[in-house]
């Protein structure tokens, strides 16, 4: 009387399912108006399906057909219905659209309605839990293996319905609700509303649903409960396998280095699968172990074998770890195996060594006289990456000139020694006003500012010098002892003091052709340019072949703006036409 009032209670306060649900505002007044027509109590914590039942859902042969029609309804205790719309509790298979309770809960309790075109069928849904019933509820997961004959299938809810009249008990196969017997399954028979199979098959897998029917208050109901059939291997006869390492397995390692020893083992079907894998580590003072279980097998074989992996870290190999052993231990219920791997420490390969010296020396070697060549032949390399990659600094900067040419000339004031000691030659004149175009003018295309030629006379002496000079990209300066001593020191200054206030600095470039001694009266403003700014050193002979020495005009060209190369045409003007 208590478990038929606590029954009545649920069913009348039944919960409202998860699922998401639309307000339907239109519905078969005849259908959600009516008492219902099936009436299932099902059990809590266990998977269930139910099926659209209404007639046009089915073909001639009594197969559903036509799913896409299928619609389910959730009927509230307000009386209001809404769709069910999200597939958590809707489940697809071939033929229909199943209410499924993957597992049934005491809020699935409620009334479903079911929809296929015109047709309406509603059906009341009771979930009750097992601690209701009188005799224990039989299991709802078996596990056959093909070796074995006569294995049963009872309905599992049966012990719940005690002392109540069971009657018209029905077996379905999966949620297809396919009949279990079939021409085909010889060997399944149904005796006692219990399902004996004589022999076990790989297709006997699969949910079996038993249905039977029961009166409660003069109320027919339909109880529902499902069974899930495992169906595997005969369980094998033989311990598990190592498949690595070896026994007597010798590794190598090298101290402070970690090291991982990993243990691959195989097991043979069992239909109660529980494994002991170990590695022990086994030292002269102690020993270490590191086990492990199911967890380490997820590599499972098409024929029902295991493959499992137990791996440890040795940190930093240590000599302890040197002189210890170190077991794989595996048991299954059929016995054990072990093996057993040791250390030794890794020797040093003379031969890869030497090729590993010999090929850093070599390495070494070229890196140094590459280093070496770059540095000799700098200003080469910088000059090639001008000629061909650079722009010409020279385009739109509002320059006449590309250099500003000063040198002591004849009419150079010197004191009477100083005459006595340079009146025999005027080198630094020749070099100027003639070697001097002759390469940069004639042969690299810059074009130079030299007094006697573009200056015309007249002129005021000092406004000219301070205008050319800012005309110019570049000022270059031949010196010696005679043009250090002469008036002519005055230009240098004069560059240096334009360099010093413009904002494109004028750059400078000092020939030493001759060697000199700064004298007292020198200006500390060239007495320090002297002194700071790079000097290029003329070594050759006016009148010989080494006037045309190639790294001191690279040297002058390295100094000088960048400008394209276009050679012209020889000039034909010589010195004295300079004069």
């Amino acid at each position: 009387m208590i478990n038929t009032m606590c029954f009545m209670m649920a069913f009348i306060l039944s919960l409202i399912s998860y699922n998401i649900l639309t307000e339907v505002t239109e519905f078969h007044p005849n259908c959600s108006d009516r008492e219902p027509d099936y009436r299932y109590q099902v059990f809590a914590k266990e998977n269930v399906f139910f099926q659209c039942p209404v007639k046009s859902s089915y073909n001639g042969n009594g197969t559903p057909f036509n799913k896409e029609r299928t619609q389910w309804f959730l009927q509230k205790s307000d009386g209001n219905i809404k769709k069910m719309i999200n597939g958590r509790d809707l489940k697809a298979t071939k033929s229909a659209i199943l209410l499924w309770f993957s597992p049934a809960e005491m809020r699935h309790s409620g009334t479903y309605l079911c929809t296929v075109d015109n047709d309406c069928i509603k059906l009341a849904v009771f979930v009750q839990s097992k601690d209701n019933c009188i005799l224990p509820y039989g299991s709802s997961s078996l596990y056959f293996t093909t070796d074995k004959t006569k294995e049963l299938i009872s309905c599992p809810s049966q012990g719940c319905q005690q002392m109540k009249n069971i009657s018209n008990v029905t077996w379905y196969k999966s949620d297809e609700f396919a009949s279990v017997t079939s021409p085909e399954r010889y060997s399944l028979t149904i005796i006692n509303n219990v399902i004996q199979l004589e022999k076990i098959y790989k297709e006997d897998v699969g949910v079996y649903t038993c249905d039977f029917d029961v009166y409660i208050n003069s109320s027919k109901w339909i109880v529902r409960a499902t069974t899930k059939i495992e169906v595997g291997l005969p369980d094998t006869e033989k311990p598990p396998e190592i498949l690595g390492p070896s026994n007597g397995t010798i590794l190598t390692a090298e101290i402070g280095k970690p090291l991982n020893l990993t243990c691959r083992i195989r097991f043979g079907p069992e239909s109660c699968f529980n494994p002991v894998i170990k590695w022990k580590s086994m030292y002269p003072n102690y020993e270490k172990e590191h086990s492990g279980g199911k967890e380490l097998c997820s590599n499972i074989t098409v024929i029902g074998e295991k493959e499992c992996f137990l791996t440890i870290t040795l940190d930093k190999v240590t000599e302890n770890d040197i002189v210890a052993k170190f077991c794989c231990y595996a048991e299954n219920a059929v016995g054990n195996v072990t093996t057993v791997v040791t250390l030794s420490l890794k020797q040093i390969d003379i031969v890869f060594l030497t090729y590993i010296l010999c090929g850093a020396v070599l390495l070494l070697t070229i890196l140094l006289i590459g280093s070496g060549m770059i540095y000799l032949y700098w200003i080469e390399i910088v000059l090639l990456y001008r000629n061909y990659i650079s722009k010409d600094e020279t385009i739109g900067d509002d320059k006449d000139f590309d250099a500003f040419i000063s040198y002591a000339s004849q009419g150079s004031e010197l004191d009477m020694e100083t005459m006595e000691s340079y009146s025999d030659k005027y080198d630094e004149e020749r070099f100027a006003i003639q070697l001097l175009p002759d390469v940069l003018e004639d042969k690299y295309n810059y074009k130079l500012c030299i007094l006697e030629r573009d200056i015309l006379p007249g002129g005021a002496y000092v406004e000219d010098i301070a205008k050319i000079i800012k005309r110019s990209r570049r000022a270059i300066f031949i010196l010696s002892e005679k043009y250090i001593r002469s008036p002519k020191v005055f230009e240098l200054q004069a560059a240096i003091t334009c360099s010093l206030e413009e904002q494109e600095a004028l750059k400078l470039i000092l020939i030493k052709f001759k060697p000199f001694k700064e004298p007292e009266f020198l200006p500390n403003v060239v007495r320090k340019a002297l002194s700071t700014l790079p000097m290029v050193t003329w070594k050759g002979d006016l009148d010989s072949k080494t006037s045309q020495n190639l790294k001191f005009w690279n040297r002058i060209r390295y100094y000088m703006p960048v400008k394209k190369v276009q050679i012209s045409g020889k000039r034909s003007l010589s010195v004295f036409k300079h004069k």
